[in-house]
């Protein structure tokens, strides 16, 4: 009943099929977005009491939205619980689609983009959302992966455009730029 679970089982089926040339396919997880979704078995992997609610400073209470105002430690708490626990559902679902990779005899020759389109706050500056300029909102994740091109366990401070992302996955594939 989890659209995780279900976009996950979808990319299993299409990658179990016979593939005699080269495929695209994306995967949209919306994990972790709030509203949080995990399954039933996934209640209580995370306890509030296992996350600080970040203080909140006098200078930021002017523009923390009227909806996290009055919020208690305690909600904090258990909204960043909430999240770590959706993180782990996309985990887990992104584990499907990878097994299922390596299953196909496909994963070596298979660049692999894990992305995400924003950050988000977790009771940093008083917010729960990605609706300010502030750093953990602006960063977004960026992974790739693609044996014998790109060198295992790198990583960069670097300033990174999504809008290089297209024409980069079209050069690692050999395709010229659309003019």
């Amino acid at each position: 009943d989890m659209p995780g679970t279900f976009f996950a089982q979808e990319a299993v089926k299409f990658l179990a099929e016979r593939k005699e040339k080269p495929f695209f396919a994306m995967v949209s997880f919306t994990e972790p977005h709030s509203p949080y979704h995990f399954p039933v078995e996934f209640q209580g992997r995370h306890k509030p009491e296992e996350f600080k609610a970040p203080r909140v400073w006098t200078a930021d209470e002017w523009q923390i939205p009227e909806i996290f105002r009055k919020l208690t430690d305690a909600e904090k708490q258990g909204i960043i619980a909430a999240y770590h626990t959706s993180a782990e559902f996309l985990d887990r679902n992104i584990g499907v689609v990878l097994d299922a990779l390596e299953k196909s005899g496909r994963a070596q020759d298979t660049l692999v983009l894990y992305t995400g389109d924003h950050g988000y706050m977790r009771g940093q500056h008083g917010r729960f959302e990605k609706h300010c300029g502030y750093e953990p909102a602006v960063r977004a994740p960026l992974l790739v992966r693609f044996p014998g091109q790109v060198k295992p366990g790198q990583s960069t401070k670097a300033l990174v455009e999504f809008v290089d992302l297209v024409p980069t996955l079209l050069e690692f594939c050999d395709v010229k730029i659309p003019v």
